[in-house]
């Protein structure tokens, strides 16, 4: 029977370690998976055998900070399409897919923009848009317009907060996904109710921050500040995936960036929500490949 994932670590130029995750089919067609924050590669629809049906290989990388990925100090949203170039050229790779989610989002603009041909096609789902424009927190909820608030904070501040909500997480992970649950859609509550994939999401949560939560806190700056490049200058084509359900990423956020992206594939739906990544797994995969 095949093996349906393989853990993996790469040695990047800078002696850095990128631990990644393939899963699915070894032969597929190559995809990178963004995991949002907190996650892990880890991340990823349970059922491996699905994406192996659909004929893919999916690799989920750890970024720098994360699980077993070393922390790099001073990185920018621009560092890593380097890293995930790197990882491609160690499995052989020409070209490939890049699909993130929630956090994941931004990485996978900066890895179209940088990175150019090499990607031929990107997925950004319920992902994150710049906060620096009018208009930003629009349909937030009030838990999450806080999260993003507190992002800016400087890191004294930030660091003792995060340790003990990190505790809280790893010590109780049954409990911090029923508090989850609570602020859910009804759509992503039905999802989050499925046991493996609960499951799931209780496993790459704790694995985001085994080395502590300076990963966490660099990546919350990141992504509350100016991402650094232009995104009228994409030109590879990215479907854009957003749920109405969503009060964590709403579907403005979508809208701004199919505003601002040149080739985008709109897909704006009802209902939902921030977890809908698992209920459509094979509609986003399906866009990337066929």
């Amino acid at each position: 029977m095949t093996e349906l994932f393989r853990e993996g670590v790469a040695r990047l130029r800078d002696g850095r370690k990128l631990a990644y995750i393939e899963a699915g089919d070894p032969k597929g067609a190559p995809v990178f998976f963004l995991h949002g924050n907190p996650g892990s590669r880890y991340m990823r629809h349970p059922d491996d055998a699905l994406t192996e049906r659909l004929g893919v290989r999916l690799i989920t990388p750890d970024r720098p900070g994360y699980g077993l990925s070393d922390y790099k100090k001073g990185r920018t949203l621009l560092d890593m399409p380097a890293d995930i170039e790197q990882l491609a050229d160690t499995l052989g790779l020409g070209r490939f897919a890049v699909m993130g989610v929630s956090a994941g989002g931004p990485y996978v603009a900066a890895c179209a923009y940088r990175l150019g041909e090499r990607v031929t096609r990107a997925a950004i789902i319920s992902g994150s848009a710049p906060f620096n424009r009018s208009g930003a927190m629009e349909g937030v909820n009030r838990d999450y317009r806080a999260a993003y608030s507190m992002a800016m904070w400087p890191g004294w501040m930030l660091m003792p907060v995060m340790k003990l909500h990190d505790q809280s997480v790893r010590s109780k992970p049954e409990r911090a996904l029923e508090a989850l649950l609570r602020e859910c859609s009804a759509d992503d509550r039905a999802v989050l109710s499925v046991p493996a994939i609960g499951n799931q999401v209780k496993g790459f949560r704790g694995e985001a921050t085994r080395q502590g939560v300076r990963g966490m806190i660099q990546e919350a700056r990141l992504l509350t500040s100016p991402w650094g490049f232009p995104l009228e200058d994409i030109r590879v084509p990215v479907h854009l995936w957003y749920w109405e359900g969503d009060s964590i990423v709403p579907v403005q956020m979508g809208r701004y960036l199919h505003s601002r992206i040149p080739h985008t594939v709109p897909h704006f739906l009802q209902g939902g929500g921030h977890f809908s990544l698992y209920s459509h797994w094979q509609e986003i995969l399906s866009g990337l490949v066929r």
